[in-house]
Parts: C-alpha cells; sequence; structure tokens
C-alpha cells in the first residue's frame, strides 16, 4: 500500500473520528446544559430562596414544633396528673319512694372519679317536703348505708 493511500485513510479515519467526537460533545454540553436547567429550577424556590436557605428555615421550623411537642406532652402529662380527682363517671336514677305521692321527684345521683371516689347525693320528695342526703363514696363502697337506688346510680356511674 502506497503511504499516499495510507495517509488518505488515517487522514478519513481521524476525520471521521474528529466528526463523532465534536457530535458527542455537542450531545453532551446539550445535556449538561439541561442538566444544569433542572439543577437551577430545584436549587431556587419561587419566593427566590435557594435550597440551603430553605432547608435552613425547614430545619428551624422543625426544631420549634419539636419543642412545642415537648411542652405540649408535658403539659398534658400534668393535666391528666391534677385531673385524677375530676368527676368523670356519673349515675342518675329517678324513682318514687311513696306510693301515695304521684310522679318520679326524687333521685339519686353519684358523682365519682376514676378510682371510684366521690359522692352520692340523694333526693326524698313527698307532700310535705324535701330532703336531701350525701354520702361519701370510696372505691364504690359507702361506709353509711345506701339505699337500692344509690346503689343503682353507683353501679351506673361505673
Amino acid at each position: 500500500m502506497p503511504r499516499d493511500d495510507m495517509n488518505q485513510q488515517l487522514i478519513f479515519a481521524s476525520s471521521a473520528i474528529s466528526v463523532i467526537l465534536i457530535l458527542t460533545l455537542i450531545w453532551v454540553i446539550y445535556k449538561l446544559l439541561k442538566l444544569e436547567r433542572i439543577r437551577r429550577q430545584f436549587l431556587t424556590s419561587e419566593t427566590g430562596k435557594n435550597l440551603e436557605d430553605v432547608l435552613v428555615e425547614q430545619n428551624r421550623k422543625l426544631t420549634n414544633l419539636t419543642t412545642e411537642v415537648s411542652q405540649l406532652g408535658k403539659e398534658l402529662e400534668q393535666l391528666i396528673s391534677s385531673n385524677q380527682h375530676d368527676i368523670k363517671k356519673v349515675g342518675f336514677i329517678r324513682f318514687n319512694p311513696f306510693e301515695d305521692d304521684g310522679g318520679n321527684m326524687s333521685f339519686a345521683l353519684a358523682l365519682l372519679n376514676e378510682h371510684d371516689n366521690g359522692v352520692v347525693i340523694s333526693s326524698l320528695h313527698s307532700r310535705t317536703g324535701t330532703r336531701m342526703y350525701a354520702k361519701s363514696v370510696a372505691s364504690g363502697k359507702s361506709e353509711s348505708k345506701l339505699t337500692s337506688e344509690e346503689q343503682q346510680a353507683i353501679k351506673q356511674a361505673k
């Protein structure tokens, strides 16, 4: 093979490789510009803040929320502790203790906390007047003698 043919083939091959490399370079530049455009869109928000500022702000908000949740948890524990003795259970029975009086004007009302401690209040209504009684309740029982209606009110409250 003469040298001129070999030179021409080398020139042709190197030209072909150069064209391929130029096309590849153009394709890489196009992809790089597209990637840069996407990066800019991702790193900047509509408000003009960059991603770093947004992340710092979100971290600050998250820290504040964590502090608030912790504080709310402490307040909830205090509320639960302070409300253990509040009235949470109520039982109410209306009845007629006297056959000659009409209507269920008498009642027994049990007011208990979560430990079944509290009071049962009874009202006995008759033609001559109304009498009210209050009896303490501890663990669902009373040291005083309870009427069947008072016992029903306590049972209903539990």
